[in-house]
């Protein structure tokens, strides 16, 4: 309950207050804003609230979070909250393609799509054709990265086999010949688990070998999704491994 409490109030005033300052804003003025200020806005409120989940980072290839790209990143997908930690990460504007049940999320849809993020309604073949549409021409135009978790939903399973990637994710990506990058990452579903209080939550992030457009040339979207899925699996299950060592410790 103190856990609750203490997150809670803290990401209480710091949202309420963004959120009417920012994110708001940003949402209904946006094509008068520049995609770079909103973002680098959005990200300063989760950067400040970042000290208040009590993270203990073990980030392996940082630099890429650093680059411009652009490029169309994927990742495994535990937790709702792993958006928040993917914008704490990249410097550079990311955009977001997310089913549409997002944007009623209170808060989390609002800013997702302060920063031009997209929502596709699954029950609607040319609601996703257009919003794909609309990622593949801003790949082509190289305005931003993109990020979309291939998994489709979250694998609460955490200790699991990752759900299938879905082949579609990849499609666009590839027709505009863009950098994919596969990112992992663990530990983070746990920030928000009543059952623990730790003084430091581990979670690790990784991002794997770019693959550039010559890497899969000749390549269907199937076999991109078969190679990316197993590639982030045998990472997921090394970090599963590093996470008990480390969880024995702290206990």
């Amino acid at each position: 309950m103190f856990k609750y409490l203490r997150i809670g109030f803290r990401l209480l005033i710091e949202l309420f207050t963004g959120y009417l300052w920012v994110i708001l804003p940003n949402l209904i003025f946006r094509s008068k804003i520049p995609l770079a200020k909103r973002y680098r806005q959005l990200r300063a409120i989760i950067r400040r609230l970042y000290s208040t989940l009590r993270v203990q980072l073990y980030f392996s290839h940082p630099e890429i979070a650093k680059e411009k790209g652009p490029f169309f990143i994927v990742c495994n997908h535990h937790s709702f909250l792993d958006p928040f930690l993917i914008i704490h990460l990249f410097e550079h504007p990311i955009r977001f393609i997310s089913k549409k049940e997002v944007r009623r999320l209170f808060l989390f849809g609002d800013a997702t799509a302060s920063i031009d993020g997209l929502f596709i309604n699954r029950k609607s073949v040319r609601s996703q054709l257009d919003q794909l549409n609309i990622m593949k021409q801003s790949m082509l135009n190289k305005e931003s990265h993109w990020f979309a978790f291939p998994e489709g939903t979250r694998n609460r399973s955490y200790s699991n086999p990752l759900l299938p990637f879905k082949p579609g994710t990849f499609k666009q990506a590839m027709e505009a010949k863009v950098t994919i990058v596969p990112m992992v990452t663990y530990g983070f579903f746990r920030l928000l688990d009543p059952k623990l209080n730790w003084k430091k939550y581990p979670v690790q992030v990784d991002f794997l070998a770019k693959i550039t457009p010559e890497d899969y040339e000749g390549k269907s979207t199937v076999d991109m999704a078969t190679m990316i899925q197993e590639r982030i699996q045998l990472r997921s299950n090394e970090m599963i491994a590093f996470d008990q060592q480390v969880v024995r410790k702290k206990q």
